[in-house]
């Protein structure tokens, strides 16, 4: 009987001792992660965790923008191409000041400067969000940098394309990327909210231009000044800081080159504008500068700005990028051209109201960013 139960023990030991094990492996041994597939602007099919935790963003400020009015900040974990320096502070640029934590985030470079894989794989990222423009589209450091990050790497790429990609930029791929970065964040619904608000403004300005006869349109230069020996970049027919004047605010462009031109005084003056829209590429970004700077002289006989029809973009774009801010840029070049058309709506306050709804911003907030973003001209203009 004794020699049964010490058995009988032994057992209950050996059976313990092996469950306690097995536990242990278990707990030990790696979780399956959940995965989902996204489609993303190059038409592959990506598949990345469904709900990704540590995201590096590669950008210029479009994905930036997005990420704060999605809420989902706190799963950035690095970024490239948002710094120009390690000097930046929140209130040099707009992106920034919505995302000041970005500034303390590493930085994994970006394809002009060169990208850093090792700062890339420190952060141990589950997903890459890179944002594809005009700029870095057919530079072979950028897909040789994809490449690397998706094969060799093995890290996930959602490619997301700013219109400028495009040899043809319609406003579809404006909103596309809106409606991506809501699946990939699993932010769906917010995502259509963010892409009814900016699609109400648009509409409204396609809406109050889109019967004006090409006999009452006025012509219209965009320009960025410099400080060469040129005036400034002329940005050409739906390119750049004019992407979308004709089709969405029936703007005819003075230059109908597809493509950004260094112009002199001289060929200004012979294409004689009737209304100029300073770019955000401009050395100074101010409606008064033409017909206050000595150099910009020559160019008091041009009807523009003989009849001070003067508009600016300020700084809402970023190396020609088109980031939340399309509705707003629709809405100063429409109503410098149009102003009887928008006679109702004083710009200067619609834009606090906008990004108080995009953003979730209170009125201080709201009026900080108008001038960081160099668009307080509005104020003192009552535009």
């Amino acid at each position: 009987m004794k020699n049964k139960n010490n058995i009988l023990i032994t057992m209950v030991i050996l059976f313990l001792t092996f469950s306690f094990l097995g536990c242990v492996q278990n707990t030990s041994s790696p979780q399956k992660i959940a995965m989902k597939e996204i489609v993303d602007m190059r038409g592959v099919t990506v598949t990345i965790p469904s709900d990704p935790q540590r995201v590096v963003i590669v950008d210029k400020g479009f994905i930036t923008q997005n990420i704060v009015a999605l809420g989902v900040q706190d799963k950035i974990v690095a970024s490239g191409g948002m710094l120009s320096s390690e000097n930046e502070k929140a209130e040099d640029r707009d992106s920034l000041y919505l995302f000041p934590k970005i500034i303390e985030l590493p930085n994994v470079g970006y394809t002009f400067g060169g990208f850093n894989f090792e700062t890339l794989i420190s952060v141990k990222p589950d997903l890459v969000l890179w944002a594809n423009s005009e700029y870095i589209k057919d530079n072979e450091i950028t897909k040789e940098a994809m490449d690397r990050i998706e094969n060799e790497l093995k890290i996930p790429i959602v490619v997301i394309n700013t219109p400028g990609a495009y040899s043809n930029p319609t406003m579809n791929t404006q909103y596309e990327g809106i409606i991506i970065l809501g699946k990939v964040f699993n932010k769906e619904k917010r995502a259509k909210e963010i892409h009814d608000i900016t699609k109400k403004y648009v509409d409204m300005v396609y809406n109050r231009t889109k019967d004006i006869k090409d006999s009452e349109k006025p012509s219209v230069m965009y320009i960025g000044l410099k400080t060469d020996d040129s005036i400034g970049a002329v940005w050409g027919k739906n390119y750049g800081d004019a992407k979308f004047a004709e089709e969405i605010c029936n703007i005819k462009n003075v230059y109908g080159e597809s493509k950004s031109q260094l112009m002199s005084a001289e060929q200004i003056i012979t294409m004689n504008p009737d209304v100029i829209i300073l770019a955000t590429n401009s050395i100074l970004p101010d409606i008064n500068i033409l017909s206050t700077a000595p150099k910009y002289k020559p160019l008091q006989n041009v009807n523009a700005v003989k009849n001070r029809r003067i508009g600016s973009f300020g700084l809402l774009t970023w190396w020609g990028d088109f980031k939340l801010d399309y509705p707003t840029i629709l809405l100063i070049s429409a109503k410098t051209v149009y102003p009887e058309k928008f006679s109702d709506i004083k710009v200067n306050k619609w834009v606090n109201d906008y990004h108080k709804e995009l953003y979730g911003l209170n009125d201080n907030q709201a009026q900080r960013l108008k001038e960081i973003q160099l668009l307080d001209w509005m104020d003192s203009n009552d535009f």
